[in-house]
């Protein structure tokens, strides 16, 4: 009877949880065709290996991560810089698509992921992951979104595809130019007519999670219709290709063998170039599109999700996988914010591959083309760009970050900006903010060595003006040993009288706070009183 009430219960929930149900499925459908040809083209184009190795990450590596990641927006799988990364190392080692060069990728992944597990184990090396301050991921959001236009160009055009792992602005325009002078126009049609239907379909609110679904069925009967009037040695449309010598699961070891440890050394650097990619997309991702969907996921447990899977990747013969901001970017926009979008995009993606090869296959890649490009400029959203230009510092940091994806790449777009961002931090702590009046010196701020030049000038031409000063520190944040050091000499010299206006009660409140903190940082039990509180002032 139990059982039963069970059962009813239960159908009672999906009933009404069906809307939300239905949307999420379709939204993981739509994330399927849309990561189907990134898939294919990162593999082939990019990384030098057959399709199956990015069907599989987008498959197995989007399952993994949406295990062991409990955000409701990530999604992982196939990433362009990663596989771009896979296809620069190895190409000075191995000839693309051979047998050694597939082991040599697989293992270019596992030791990938063994870097990225020691980011998880090793706190500090993870903490360092959170010093990408918004600027930069946002700058770091719009170039990826212009690099993915500049990237589909050729294909839109039905042009043969740039095998350049390099993306400057100067190859964009140059293939932009070969797209007007020489562009195939009936993947041009094709690519428009993609283009237009998703577009209009976004126009209506209950049939916006049909848009890039409808824009891709549009493209590939129109493709078809050309094919059938002009015949395909006329039309020259590339499609995606047959498929259906992919099975469910394809084992696979890495190379680890004496004869290729030379190799396996040499590659070590782009193997933490490639993990620290992956970690930096991720956690960036992670922070941008938790907080356009109102939640919190630790970045750490992102850093295990990534690194576990990475490990594990390279025996099911998959490209290492990441957080994409792109498919996590549609998956907001199209409002599925739940795993069970996410874990069905894989799901459907298998069921396609398996049993609608045939279908697959006439695809036209133009039309995928076209739904990359739109997602490229959905990327590029105002809203989010505009407070960046109210302050001039931030300003500078996403310009910067945005830039260096274009003219660089994205590891030196995140080395880049978090490095301007982290200096322009810097920056504002070593000038805190010092106001004279009278013989009374205010500081706000920290009092530590990189602050201690600004403070001694203002404070020796108070000395010179004055003959003595009042050093009034009670809105000091922090204070290191030199600024102590600093603040005794003053008052050793007879000429600076110390004072902190703060009451008593308040004194005591910010001592006892950072004993109970000391202690809980410590683990065990000592004192640790405010260091402004010492017997030498």
């Amino acid at each position: 009877m139990s059982a039963l009430s069970t059962l009813q219960r239960y159908r009672q929930d999906v009933v009404r949880d069906w809307p939300q149900t239905s949307g999420n499925l379709l939204v993981g459908l739509t994330l399927a065709l849309v990561t189907l040809p990134q898939a294919v083209a990162f593999s082939v184009t990019l990384a030098g290996v057959p399709p199956h190795f990015g069907i599989y990450a987008a498959i197995w590596g989007v399952l993994f991560c949406a295990m062991l990641n409990p955000s409701k927006v990530f999604h992982g799988g196939p990433n362009t810089a990663m596989s771009a990364t896979i296809g620069v190392t190895l190409l000075p080692v191995a000839p693309p698509f051979g047998a050694e060069y597939m082991g040599y990728a697989l293992t270019l992944g596992l030791l990938c992921g063994l870097i990225q597990m020691a980011f998880y184990v090793i706190r500090p090396l993870g903490r360092m992951l959170d010093l990408v301050s918004e600027p930069v991921i946002n700058g770091m959001i719009c170039g990826i979104g212009l690099f993915l236009i500049f990237k589909s160009l050729t294909t839109f055009g039905g042009l043969p595809v740039n095998t350049e792992v390099e993306w400057p602005m100067w190859i964009a325009w140059q293939s932009f130019l070969a797209v007007i002078e020489i562009g195939n126009l009936h993947a041009i049609q094709i690519g428009l007519i993609t283009l237009v239907t998703c577009v209009a379909v976004q126009q209506f609110p209950r049939m916006r999670n049909w848009a890039i679904l409808t824009g891709i069925v549009t493209g590939t009967l129109y493709s078809q219709y050309l094919d059938a009037s002009l015949g395909s040695q006329v039309s020259l449309i590339e499609k995606i290709g047959n498929l259906s010598s992919i099975g469910l699961v394809l084992p696979s070891l890495p190379l680890f063998t004496q004869e290729s440890m030379p190799d396996i050394i040499a590659i070590l650097p782009g193997a933490v170039t490639l993990a620290l990619l992956g970690l930096f997309q991720t956690v960036a991702a992670m922070r941008r599109m938790n907080r356009k969907a109102g939640g919190f996921t630790d970045s750490r447990k992102a850093i295990f999700s990534d690194a576990a899977s990475n490990c594990l990747l390279p025996f099911l013969s998959s490209l290492p996988t990441c957080a994409s901001f792109n498919r996590m970017w549609l998956v907001h926009r199209l409002g599925g914010h739940s795993r069970l979008a996410i874990v069905s995009s894989a799901v459907w993606l298998l069921v396609l591959v398996l049993f609608l090869a045939q279908l697959i296959a006439i695809i036209p890649m133009p039309a995928m083309a076209a739904v990359i490009m739109l997602l490229g400029a959905n990327m590029i959203n105002w809203e989010d760009i505009k407070p960046h230009f109210k302050d001039r510092r931030e300003s500078i940091v996403f310009l910067v970050s945005f830039l260096s994806v274009l003219f660089l790449d994205l590891f030196g777009a995140v080395i880049v900006g978090s490095v301007l961002a982290i200096a322009y931090s810097k920056w504002e702590q070593a000038h805190p903010n010092i106001s004279l009046s009278g013989n009374q010196l205010k500081i706000r701020g920290n009092l530590y060595y990189g602050s201690l030049p600004v403070i001694e000038a203002m404070y020796h031409r108070a000395i010179a003006r004055e003959g003595s000063v009042v050093i009034d520190f009670s809105e000091c944040f922090y204070i290191d040993r030199e600024g102590i050091r600093w603040l005794k000499a003053a008052k050793e010299a007879q000429q600076a009288a110390l004072t902190d206006r703060r009451r008593l009660d308040d004194r005591r409140e910010v001592e006892r706070r950072a004993a109970s903190d000391g202690k809980r940082r410590a683990g065990r039990r000592r004192d640790k009183p405010d260091r402004r509180q010492r017997s030498e002032f």
